[in-house]
């Protein structure tokens, strides 16, 4: 993969006061968001979304991982989300990202993140739409696709342009190790 589409060469950045909330899950291609997203000029902050009690050593894993990485983290305890009826939560009936927008919100944060392998376009019609990763092999738009349009403007998804191959080389080039 040649260095020249590498995020943060220029193209597709954003101001350095943005800042983005990271779903961690300790996964290697979670490290590699947080570097893209760096480069690109964000300033990151992590979030692990507990749904439920059993889950604290993931969370735990999850938040080392983060602080690996030299981000701060939080631990959202979602567990009161995980049985919201769909009109709580929303289109999409997805709590963790209920518990990333709502804690984005109360920090201040324009933008949240996540390892998804897809991508969000902002059609000329101005209408959020997931479309499928550029690897079709690791594309999970299906799962992201009834995410409403508030969320959908605020979600980022850098592993969405990249193979397999170029995320294992950017996670060797970044020094990214997963812990979960």
């Amino acid at each position: 993969m040649s260095d020249a589409f590498l995020p943060g060469n220029g193209f597709d950045t954003y101001e350095t006061q943005d800042k983005v909330l990271v779903s961690m899950d300790g996964t290697v291609d979670c490290g590699v968001v947080v570097r893209i997203l760096q480069q690109q000029g964000f300033g990151v902050a992590g979030a692990v979304v507990q749904l439920a009690a059993d889950q604290s050593a993931w969370a735990a894993a999850a938040r080392q991982a983060a602080e690996a990485l030299g981000i701060e983290c939080i631990v959202l305890k979602a567990e009161a989300l995980a049985n919201q009826p769909a009109e709580v939560l929303g289109s999409g009936n997805d709590a963790r990202f209920a518990a990333l927008l709502t804690a984005a919100d109360k920090l201040g944060i324009q933008y949240i993140a996540t390892g998804h392998h897809a991508r969000v376009e902002l059609g000329s019609d101005g209408v959020h739409a997931v479309c499928p990763a550029v690897d079709a092999a690791l594309d999970e738009s299906a799962a992201l696709a009834a995410l409403p349009q508030d969320t959908l403007a605020r979600l980022l998804l850098p592993l969405g342009e990249f193979t397999a191959a170029d995320v294992q080389e950017m996670a060797q080039d970044f020094k990214v190790n997963g812990t979960v």
